[in-house]
């Protein structure tokens, strides 16, 4: 199964109750697994809550895929095993690009069956 961690109560009782940065790896410590793929997306590859996502991801023994962008050498891009850059320096083209690779990807997984069946092609 995927899971999204985008509730809003979790996220601000986490936020609250831990820190903010600790929004993302508090839900990946109770719910992640070995051998699961972890999407870790932020524009600059800086964000605390995502980089701390991405070490728990990494400390569960998920397989981190990153996006980022601004700055090649950005923490972000050193923590997946599969990590992908855009170069630009604006939001609204890095996250459009992001929203593609994800789309992209997803499109791979499903040419190659990966879910398991219950998704048919049209």
């Amino acid at each position: 199964p995927a899971l999204a961690f985008n509730d809003g109560a979790l996220l601000t009782c986490i936020g609250n109750d831990f820190g903010f940065e600790h929004t993302f790896s508090k839900p990946i410590a109770m719910f992640a697994n070995e051998g699961d793929v972890l999407f870790a997306i932020s524009s600059s590859g800086q964000s605390e809550n995502i980089l701390e996502g991405a070490r728990e991801g990494l400390r569960k023994g998920c397989h981190v895929i990153t996006l980022s962008a601004f700055q090649p050498d950005n923490p972000l891009r050193s923590r997946g095993a599969l990590n992908f850059f855009v170069p630009t320096m604006k939001y609204g083209y890095a996250e459009i690009l992001h929203l593609c690779l994800c789309h992209c990807i997803l499109e791979g997984f499903m040419e190659l069956g990966r879910f398991g069946g219950g998704l048919e092609r049209e």
